[in-house]
């Protein structure tokens, strides 16, 4: 089909012959001319200016895609709290040991597969050091970040640090952008959950709850994926019982015990 700068020629120019006719076109419904060449009666409209309009429509959403696809990737590569030998993690390059490990994978990669921004499921990755829980949710993050969807991975230790970081009066980023950060986007992954807290039990502890709590609780609606080196009654210890209670509610618990695949290389 033409385009209509195309259509517009010196013979078109001419007032068009108008039938009695109307566009069979329910939105439309406007006279129909008669085609100069055909002579058969055709609706101006919809053959060039809504032709044109589709065209222009949909360029418009793919551009608007493109420059949203960006956008969530730049939150994520601002905002995510990785350590730099996370950042290859990719399911190609997680090759499970164990069969409770090949296991793991396939969960976390059907995690990926059947995810929906509109419903919440989590998971909870536990088992012992070194086993790649850090690196399977990376990876998940990685695929779903490909995928269009907004992703923030935060080690919970860092992510405690940078929060008290809000706090100095010039930082740039403050509390409430972080945490609006944490409660919008489609996948949150909450690494090392646990770690944050000292052996013995202080002051920053009572408020590493309440921040934990606070993270969790403005995911309600939406997917969270938490690692743990720690056992569930230790975990619950850590935390305390209402953050635990929260952790679990619709959550998919993977265990991922095994050799410590960094202890490899000695």
């Amino acid at each position: 089909m033409k385009s209509l700068k195309e259509s517009i020629t010196i013979e078109s120019l001419k007032l068009p012959k108008i039938t009695n006719e109307r566009c069979t076109n329910d939105s439309c419904r406007r006279p129909l001319q008669l085609d100069p060449v055909s002579e058969q009666p055709f609706c101006f409209y919809c053959r060039y200016i809504a032709a044109e309009d589709k065209i222009l429509a949909e360029q418009t959403l793919e551009a608007h895609a493109r420059m949203t696809k960006r956008k969530v990737k730049d939150v994520f590569d601002q905002n995510s709290l990785v350590n730099e030998n996370l950042k290859r993690a990719s399911f190609d390059t997680y090759i499970p040991p164990s069969k409770e490990l090949v296991e793991a994978k396939q969960k976390v990669m059907d995690f990926v597969r059947l995810f929906n921004p509109k419903e919440s499921k989590n998971l909870l990755l536990v088992g012992t050091y070194g086993t790649g829980k850090s690196h399977l949710s990376y990876a998940a993050t990685k695929s779903l970040l490909d995928s269009g969807h907004s992703c923030l991975f935060l080690s919970v230790p860092k992510l405690l640090t940078k929060i008290k970081e809000t706090y100095n009066a010039k930082s740039k980023l403050s509390e409430e952008d972080l945490f609006e950060y944490i409660q919008q986007v489609d996948l949150l992954v909450l690494d090392d959950l646990g770690a944050e807290y000292t052996n013995k039990r202080n002051e920053n502890d009572n408020w590493a709850q309440t921040k934990i709590f606070e993270v969790v609780d403005s995911r309600a609606g939406k997917s969270t994926i938490y690692t743990t080196n720690l056992k569930s009654a230790d975990l619950e210890a850590k935390v305390n019982e209402r953050n635990f209670s929260r952790i679990l509610d619709n959550t998919e618990i993977i265990k991922m015990n095994g050799k410590d695949f960094r202890r490899k290389q000695f």
